[in-house]
C-alpha cells in the first residue's frame, strides 16, 4: 500500500509573503492619509490573514463588532473615571468578559492595543475616534484584499480522492487473499496475523484525516461554487472503511475458513475491480444478492464449530451489502448539478 507522508511541517511561503506585502502596504496607507499610529493597521493586517477566504471574512466581521464593543466600552470609563492606567485594567476586565459572552474573542489583543491609543492620547473625541475606526478599516481590508488570491487545491483533493480508492482496492484484495489462503484449515495464531491490515488501515485513516482537511480547504476558499461533494465524498469512504475494518475483525473470529467463504472471497475481488466514484453499486448488491441466496440453499451445518464459523460468514455479507448500500445511498443523494461538475472522466 501507497503510504501517505503528513506535511505538518510544510511551510506556507504564500501566507507569509501576504503578511510581510500587506502589513507594509496597510502601514504605507495608513501615513498617506495622515493617520496616528499607523503601524497598527499593518498589525491589523498581520492579524487578519487567515488560512482560508472565509475564515478570513469570518474574522474580519467578528473584529469589527469587537471594535465598535471596544469603542463604548473604553467611552463609557474613560469618561467616567478618566484616563488612567487603573481605568484601562477595568476596561479589559470588562471588555474581556464582554467579549467571552459575545463570542467575539478574535478581536480581544487588536482591540486593547487600538484602546491603548486613547489612554495615552487622552482623547476620545470624534476626531480620534475615527482616526481609530480608519487604521481599523484600512488594515482589515487589505488583509481581505490579499486573501481574494488564494491557490486553489481542487487538483490535491482530486488525487486523495484516487489515491483513497487504490488503497482501498488493495485492502479489498487481501482481505480476499486471506479467506483463500486459510480456507479449510485451522488457524493457527500466525495465520490470524495475516488479515489484521493494522498499519494498511492506520495508513488509510492518517491519508483521510489530511484529505479532510485540504477538502474542508477547498470548500472554505471557495466562496461562490458549492464544493460540499468532496467533504460528502470522503465521509462515504470513511464509513466504508471502518466496516471493512469489521470485516476484519470478523474474518480473524474464525477458527476455520470453510468452503462457503470461497464465494465471498470472490465477490471481494469482484468489488475491487469495480470500485469506484461514479459506481452505484447496484450490480453488486445484485450478485451478493445471489451469493446469500446460495447460502440459504446449504445444509445446516452439523457441529458448533460449523455453525459458528458460517455466523461469522453472514455478518460478513451482511457487512458488504451495509458497504455498498452506503455507496448507493451516496450517488443516489448528490445533486444532478454536483453529477455534472465532478464526474468527469478525465483521469
Amino acid at each position: 500500500m501507497k503510504t501517505f507522508k503528513r506535511k505538518t511541517n510544510k511551510i506556507n511561503f504564500i501566507k507569509i509573503f501576504k503578511i510581510a506585502a500587506g502589513s507594509s502596504a496597510a502601514i504605507l496607507f495608513a501615513d498617506f492619509l495622515g493617520l496616528k499610529y499607523s503601524a497598527s493597521a499593518g498589525i491589523i493586517t498581520l492579524l487578519s490573514i487567515q488560512d482560508t477566504k472565509k475564515e478570513t471574512l469570518v474574522v474580519a466581521g467578528k473584529r469589527f463588532l469587537s471594535f465598535l464593543l471596544a469603542l463604548l466600552t473604553a467611552y463609557v470609563l474613560f469618561r467616567i473615571f478618566g484616563y488612567h492606567t487603573i481605568t484601562f485594567g477595568v476596561f479589559l476586565l470588562v471588555f474581556i468578559t464582554e467579549s467571552y459572552v459575545f463570542h467575539l474573542q478574535e478581536g480581544i489583543a487588536m482591540c486593547s492595543v487600538l484602546v491603548t491609543h486613547f489612554l495615552i492620547e487622552k482623547d476620545m473625541g470624534t476626531a480620534f475616534i475615527w482616526n481609530e475606526t480608519l487604521i481599523m478599516i484600512v488594515g482589515t481590508f487589505v488583509g481581505i484584499l490579499l486573501n481574494l488570491y488564494m491557490p486553489g487545491n481542487s487538483d490535491a483533493v482530486k488525487a486523495d480522492m484516487r489515491l483513497i480508492e487504490n488503497d482501498m482496492k488493495i485492502i479489498l484484495g487481501k482481505l480476499s487473499e486471506c479467506i483463500l489462503s486459510n480456507r479449510d484449515t485451522v488457524k493457527s495464531d500466525e495465520s490470524k496475523n495475516c488479515c489484521t491490515l493494522d498499519k494498511d488501515f492506520n495508513d488509510l485513516d492518517d491519508y483521510l484525516r489530511e484529505a479532510f482537511s485540504r477538502a474542508y480547504d477547498n470548500m472554505n476558499n471557495t466562496l461562490l461554487s458549492d464544493t460540499r461533494y468532496y467533504i460528502q465524498y470522503f465521509t462515504m469512504r470513511k464509513t466504508q472503511v471502518n466496516i471493512l475494518k469489521h470485516i476484519k475483525e470478523q474474518l480473524c473470529l474464525l477458527t476455520i475458513v470453510p468452503r462457503q467463504a470461497s464465494p465471498i472471497a470472490s465477490f471481494l475481488n469482484t468489488v475491487r475491480e469495480q470500485f469506484h466514484e461514479y459506481n452505484n453499486a447496484e450490480k453488486l448488491l445484485g450478485e451478493l444478492e445471489q451469493i446469500k441466496s446460495g447460502f440459504r440453499r446449504e445444509q445446516n451445518p452439523v457441529t458448533r464449530e460449523e455453525f459458528e464459523n458460517r455466523a461469522v460468514l453472514y455478518i460478513i455479507l451482511y457487512d458488504l451489502e451495509n458497504f455498498l448500500n452506503i455507496k448507493k445511498s451516496f450517488v443516489n443523494n448528490i445533486s444532478f448539478n454536483q453529477i455534472i461538475t465532478y464526474w468527469k472522466t478525465d483521469d
